[in-house]
């Protein structure tokens, strides 16, 4: 610790802090107040003056650096839905683009099409009726020396799972670069679960151990800790934690940290998860952090240089805006846009290749004459002349129910009175 000093006072404890209130030490830290997260995970650390050279480190925060060597280690990256983690996870790709490193990411969501803008940075969206030829993907990663995005939203979940499984061996088979190359796998829970085997989990889970002597790293981006495979988390040498308050899921990341590491820095980390607002990290990284005592909190503060694609869907009532607001469909796409689809499917698009075209009729003459139909189809209108007929015919319906009714009652009776006459008559 010679860059570091111990600050007892940092580690003083907050129950005397009227601003709020806290359980017991072996809680996880429920509390009320505003405290931010730095003040309330004090580990006693005070860090001398002195910084990198950001040429020589990733980072993605001012309080989050890390050598180039992290493109070839197992990162988790979690947090619930909306905590940040997706954010996280494109300023880590900036950053790899911004060094020079490679790096593929399998986007499930479609969270991470506008990195494409940056020089570096191609995209491809496979849809259902096409396949990758992974031989090729895997020349043109060594021979470009460009980063991927893989916009796999268009493709049902097994399609995902054969494509990753397919993408996992190709490059375990092939030395791509001396430079390393990370792979980042959004909701990778679908693809090493816990519970179940796909097609993808073992090819990820030996990508995930086999991976750093060829400097292939992997990136693991998920909700839910307790949803992955604890055999894949196992393999991780960074966590990138936001907010989670779960109980499965902290106790998940509990078993996972319980490995070398004291409880009470345990249930610090736990803590400061429960505690995390919308941007705010808690980094375990023991290999990294030891001199600020394996954890590093703060917030991924970096500007995006690109826009980011996984926000919240900002939902407006109708009655908030005027009618002639309606904005049409085709408004939401630009000359920019296009140019970016255009470029991002240029190089890798020989990977490409339909299975089976006659299915997809791209035939839009037909597509307008249904249409056209459609519309020329007549509009049914009520007539007040209708209603009154309809209404009227409604008793004479109802009278002639109770009339049929009551025959079938009566007949049911006199049958069950002539039954039992029989019957008598047979004992007497």
């Amino acid at each position: 610790m010679s860059d570091y000093e111990y600050d007892e006072s940092a580690s003083s404890d907050y129950d005397d802090d009227d601003d709020f209130e806290s359980e017991s030490d072996d809680s996880w830290g429920l509390q009320t107040g505003k405290l931010s997260l730095e003040d309330s995970m004090s580990f006693g650390y005070a860090p001398e003056d002195g910084t990198n050279n950001p040429k020589d480190m990733v980072q993605i925060g001012s309080k989050f650096k890390f050598p180039l060597e992290i493109v070839y280690q197992v990162l988790f990256v979690g947090g619930k839905r909306g905590s940040g983690k997706s954010w996280s996870s494109a300023v880590l790709m900036e950053e790899f683009e911004r060094h020079g490193l490679q790096f593929v990411c399998f986007d499930a969501l479609d969270a991470h099409g506008h990195l494409c803008e940056l020089d570096g940075i191609e995209a491809i969206e496979p849809q259902k009726h096409e396949t990758i030829n992974m031989k090729k993907l895997v020349e043109r990663l060594q021979q470009s020396g460009s980063s991927l995005i893989i916009n796999m939203s268009g493709l049902g979940l097994e399609m995902q799972q054969r494509l990753i499984a397919d993408y996992c061996e190709g490059i375990l088979e092939t030395m791509i670069s001396d430079k390393g190359l990370m792979t980042f796998f959004e909701e990778c829970q679908d693809f090493i679960p816990q519970m179940g085997r796909p097609l993808s989990f073992a090819p990820i889970v030996r990508l995930c151990k086999l991976g750093r002597a060829k400097g292939y790293g992997v990136a693991l981006i998920s909700q839910r800790p307790a949803a992955v495979s604890k055999e894949a988390l196992s393999q991780a040498s960074v966590y990138m934690i936001h907010n989670i308050i779960n109980t499965k899921d902290l106790n998940a990341l509990k078993e996972q940290l319980s490995f070398g590491t004291d409880k009470a820095t345990i249930n610090k980390i736990l803590s400061g998860i429960t505690y995390a607002e919308s941007g705010d990290m808690v980094c375990y990284a023991p290999e990294y952090y030891k001199d600020q005592g394996y954890v590093v909190v703060g917030r991924v503060d970096n500007e995006r240089r690109t826009q980011h694609k996984g926000k919240n869907i900002n939902v407006v009532s109708k009655l908030s805006q005027p009618m002639n607001s309606m904005v049409s469909f085709n408004d939401t796409y630009s000359s920019d846009t296009s140019k970016n689809l255009s470029k991002s499917s240029h190089s890798f698009s020989d990977a490409f290749s339909a299975d089976d075209d006659s299915n997809y009729d791209d035939n839009d003459d037909d597509d307008e004459d249904d249409m056209e139909s459609e519309n020329k189809m007549p509009q049914y209108e009520w007539s007040a002349t209708e209603s009154e007929e309809l209404y009227s015919s409604v008793p004479e319906i109802k009278n002639n129910f109770v009339k049929g009714a009551a025959i079938v009652s009566i007949a049911s009776s006199a049958f069950y009175i002539l039954s039992r006459f029989i019957v008598s008559g047979r004992r007497g």
